[in-house]
């Protein structure tokens, strides 16, 4: 017997101030402000950063994983 089953585990919407988000690895915060885009800073290519995190929130929580994730993400690229 063939059966469809549909299954969302996620929604869009936009976020605000205030919102939490959360990583792969564990990784935690709270958006404490948004910027337009042309306020953001930009890559050497002129890539806008679409999101900016606390690095010292790496080592103090012990999480090597965000790291290489991000490692990881740029040899993909």
């Amino acid at each position: 017997v063939n059966q469809l089953v549909r299954v969302y585990v996620a929604q869009k919407r936009k976020i605000t101030d205030g919102d939490k988000l959360a990583g792969r690895h564990g990784n935690k915060g709270v958006i404490s402000k948004i910027l337009p885009i042309e306020d953001m800073p930009f890559l050497e290519d002129g890539t806008p950063v679409d999101i900016i995190l606390n690095p010292l929130g790496v080592p103090s929580r012990m999480n090597p994983g965000q790291v290489m994730e991000v490692h990881l993400g740029w040899l993909a690229s």
